[in-house]
């Protein structure tokens, strides 16, 4: 890691009640190492999103616009091809970039049995490295974690789905120990599992 670029993660999950956490007062200790990684990173007290929607606010996560300005008004609109993301601003700036789980902002639907195909190249928001699904719950469950990595494989990760897309994102960081990166590691959960309508 260069002192003057460090490296850079977000961890964002889906769905999260702001009361889930510890570090706001839930005595269950759901999230002890989430509480920790905030009492020693950014944390935000209070944040709000600018859309109550899934893929317009990640629209707006991605590019710093609102919604309305990007085009992404709803789910199933893809982010325009010339966006500039996150992504590009940090290649930009010479670090590598990953994007690793949930997308939903390439325009790609489940088919009428509810498969649902790789997002393509030009619509993953100029990420260099790329494990993710446009929707994770319509292509794994639980446990059984399937991504796409950048050549469109189906990749299997073992145990549960947290767990593997963790595991994926500390084998991401491990192999960038020299150069400055940007990963943005995008957690289904606890949003429920679209195919059972439950919450695993």
């Amino acid at each position: 890691m260069s002192d003057s670029k460090p490296n850079v993660i977000i961890f964002f999950t889906d769905q999260q009640r702001w009361d889930t956490s510890g570090l706001h007062g839930n005595p269950l200790d759901l999230m002890p190492n989430f509480d920790r990684l905030a009492l020693n990173g950014a944390h935000f007290e209070n944040a709000f999103t600018c859309q109550p929607v899934c893929g317009p606010a990640r629209a707006s996560m991605q590019t710093g616009l609102y919604a309305t300005q990007i085009g992404v008004t709803r789910n199933g609109i893809p982010l325009p091809d010339n966006a500039t993301t996150l992504a590009t601003c940090f290649a930009a700036a010479g670090y590598q970039t990953g994007y690793i789980g949930k997308w939903h902002l390439g325009g790609v639907e489940p088919d009428f049995t509810g498969a649902q195909g790789p997002v393509p190249q030009g619509k993953r928001g100029g990420y260099d490295y790329w494990l993710a699904a446009e929707h994770v719950e319509f292509v794994s469950d639980a446990y059984n974690t399937i991504l796409f990595d950048n050549d469109d494989n189906r990749v299997k990760l073992p145990g549960y789905r947290v767990d593997a897309t963790t595991d994926a994102a500390v084998r991401f960081i491990d192999a960038r120990q020299q150069d400055p990166f940007f990963l943005f590691l995008s957690f289904l959960e606890p949003h429920h599992q679209n195919t059972g309508d439950h919450y695993p």
